[in-house]
């Protein structure tokens, strides 16, 4: 009896002991299940703000999705680990603050695409923050606004998060070990994410043709910042690598290089490609050493000593010139020397890239931050740097905000004496936030007797949203409605209105020009800084209007379409003593043609090698590139996204042609990329200052 009694307590023992372990085991596995749920919390919240994003964008979906998809899977693994080794008060927080900081990077990003068109690096947002707070507040508010449904969307992660893991008590940790593991495994979906984007055919732009909106729109948000970040810190070498160029130096005929001289300085970059010792540098003078440069012309030196004025007008369009209704831009156009196949590239950072490209001649690379990085260099080839050491009088003017993109901390480094703006001394001579007309008039004054003179604009009566309750709507509305008629939505037309001031600007310009007798003597150089992004279809829910294509009367379906506007180049002796020299330029030219272009007229002496564009009255051959490695010839366009070339009508053209440009294209872009990373000029230039 006793030895039953024994047994039965035995096995009631062992009865128990595997209850309790059936319980643990259960304790364990909802643990595993709760710490499963923590650690797909990110992954699944940055992919549904990754498709949300290109849903709210308007981009592909699939684009490079593979790659996306398991970039997000090992950043949220990531993060997911780094917090689910904090107790429970502390991860709650600690997610909270990663859902909350991550909903508003992207609710950013879309207001930034919804009112500049392109997705923006967060330092170039930055940069430009306190100007829209400050200048454009009203077209601001319009923006969050209409993106409330869109804001909401991306808030809703956090809110469900906050509300669910209020009623949880305590949740489970991640051991060490386990942390460590998973942590290894989001890596590994890292390196998965990288080695997916070859066979897409998107590793290019993972590094070589790295530009942060199109990297957005491909890889995800995520992964263009992590790159950009790694980029900045550690360079690009894929972008940076120059190969020794390839032109044909039997290109230029003997009697061609007989009757003109090469425009070329007195470097000798086989020299020191050989003497130098830092690779980088080295690489820069044994690439410069193979371009072959151009010849000067019967145009070169035709505006020696003449006045200059540079015009970039904000968001200016070709289109908006009419002869009847814009008489002066009209003339200016056609009267001077006339390009009508002109692009101004949006280069990816707005209003201050615009001004990079043909201010410098250079292609800018890094957004907005591309003229913040000249402030402390030697921008040698400038026209405002060139002309002031010829005794030019110099000065720089913007009627909007003087620190908008710190130019007050850049423009005088361009060759200005000063530079004013609303808030450092312009309203005190023209008045507070006053339109292009009064602008020019007013300034004019401070220079028109200060012959020689270098004079640069930045305007702002073009600028977006294009209101039928501003003031240049009902100042111009029934000039513009008498000739244009009805052919135009409501939005366009508000746009030529805003145009029409710029128009007036001219005209006022123009005319204190010949009344002083110096119109002969003075030339006006305009330019846009990018297209009117503000009539760009909308990205946001419910806006689906397109005054873009109203604009321009067609469909735009590239780059190119989009960025097509004029250059314009007048002086008065073009239409009077030198009127033989007016003429058409018929092939492609694109901003970074204009500085090379206007040392050649203005008979300065110049080294054609170390600029991009090209003068386009020498013997080079015409080419536009995009930063994103698209380009335009007199043979055709080659489209980077797609990689396809396409031959203009009756030209046929072999693959060498087409990979002998884009290597071209390439070199300019690293080249460019070089020379204001290094402060290269300045190696070249410093002792002849």
């Amino acid at each position: 009896m006793k030895e039953r009694r024994l047994d039965t307590i035995d096995q009631q023992a062992m009865i128990l002991k595997y209850k309790k372990m059936i319980q643990r085991l259960k304790k364990e596995a909802k643990n595993l299940q709760r710490k499963k749920g923590n650690l797909l919390l990110f992954p699944l919240v940055f992919l549904y703000f990754e498709i949300l994003l290109r849903i709210v964008g308007g981009t592909s979906l699939f684009r490079g999705f593979l790659p996306m998809l398991l970039f997000t899977i090992g950043i949220g693994l990531f993060f997911g680990a780094l917090t689910s080794v904090f107790q429970s008060k502390i991860k709650r927080a600690a997610n909270m603050g990663i859902l909350l900081i991550a909903s508003i990077l992207y609710i950013v990003e879309c207001l930034i695409r919804e009112s500049f068109q392109m997705y923006m690096t967060l330092s170039d947002i930055m940069t430009g923050t306190g100007g829209v707070v400050g200048g454009f507040s009203g077209e601001l508010f319009r923006i969050v606004f209409s993106s409330i449904p869109v804001i909401v969307l991306f808030l809703l992660p956090c809110i469900f998060y906050g509300w669910y893991t209020k009623k949880e008590k305590r949740t489970p940790r991640l051991s060490v070990i386990q942390g460590i593991f998973v942590l290894i495994v989001s890596f590994i979906f890292f390196g998965a994410g990288i080695i997916c984007t070859y066979p897409l055919n998107e590793h290019e732009l993972y590094s070589q043709k790295f530009n942060f909106d199109k990297a957005t729109q491909t890889f995800g948000l995520l992964t263009s910042m992590r790159l950009d970040i790694q980029y900045k810190l550690f360079g690009n070498e894929a972008r940076s690598e120059l190969v020794a160029a390839k032109d044909d130096p039997d290109e230029q005929t003997e009697e061609t290089v007989k009757e003109y001289e090469p425009n070329i300085s007195s470097i000798d970059f086989a020299e020191l490609s050989q003497t130098e010792t830092n690779q980088t540098i080295q690489s820069l003078h044994a690439y410069v050493n193979s371009v072959r440069p151009t010849l000067k012309n019967r145009y070169t030196g035709l505006f020696k000593g003449k006045n200059l004025i540079l015009i970039c007008a904000e968001a200016f369009s070709d289109s908006t010139i009419n002869e009847e209704l814009t008489p002066t831009l009209y003339r200016l156009t056609h009267q001077g020397i006339y390009f009508s196949d002109y692009y101004q590239p949006a280069w990816g950072g707005s209003t201050s890239t615009g001004e990079y490209s043909f201010l410098m001649g250079l292609v800018p690379m890094d957004g907005v931050e591309t003229m913040q990085e000249t402030r402390n260099n030697l921008n040698y080839y400038t026209l405002g740097h060139q002309l002031m050491e010829q005794g030019y009088y110099s000065a720089a003017f913007h009627n909007g905000s003087y620190d908008y993109y710190d130019r007050n901390l850049t423009h005088e480094n361009l060759g200005y004496a000063s530079y004013l703006g609303n808030g450092n001394g312009l309203e005190e001579i023209a008045g507070a936030w006053v339109g292009d007309d009064v602008f020019f008039d007013k300034t004019l004054d401070t220079y028109i007797d200060q012959q020689p003179f270098s004079i640069y604009y930045m305007t702002l009566s073009g600028h977006a949203p294009y209101s039928s309750d501003d003031e240049k709507c009902k100042k111009y509305m029934d000039k513009v409605k008498a000739v244009l008629g009805d052919q135009y939505k409501e939005t366009t037309l508000n746009y030529f209105c805003y145009q029409m001031e710029l128009e007036e600007a001219l005209t006022i310009m123009v005319d204190r020009l010949e009344e002083a007798g110096i119109a002969d003597d003075t030339v006006i150089c305009m330019t846009s800084d990018h297209y009117p992004y503000g009539l760009a279809k909308s990205k946001t829910f419910g806006n689906s209007e397109d005054y873009m294509e109203d604009l321009y009367q067609h469909e735009i379906e590239t780059d190119w379409d989009r960025d097509h506007n004029t250059w314009l180049l007048w002086s008065g002796c073009l239409e009077n003593e030198k009127k033989e020299y007016a003429c058409e330029i018929s092939d492609p030219t694109y901003s970074l043609d204009i500085t090379p272009t206007l040392l050649n007229l203005f008979g300065i002496e110049y080294d054609s090698r170390l600029l991009v564009g090209r003068d386009v009255f020498s013997d080079a051959d015409p080419l536009a590139l995009w930063n994103d490695h698209s380009w335009i010839t007199d043979k055709g366009k080659y489209n980077a996204e797609t990689g396809e070339f396409i031959p203009n009508q009756g030209v046929k053209v072999d693959d060498d042609y087409v990979a002998k440009i884009k290597e071209t294209v390439a070199n300019k872009i690293a080249f460019s990329d070089q020379v204001l990373k290094n402060d290269y000029y300045r190696i070249l230039f410093e002792s002849t200052e």
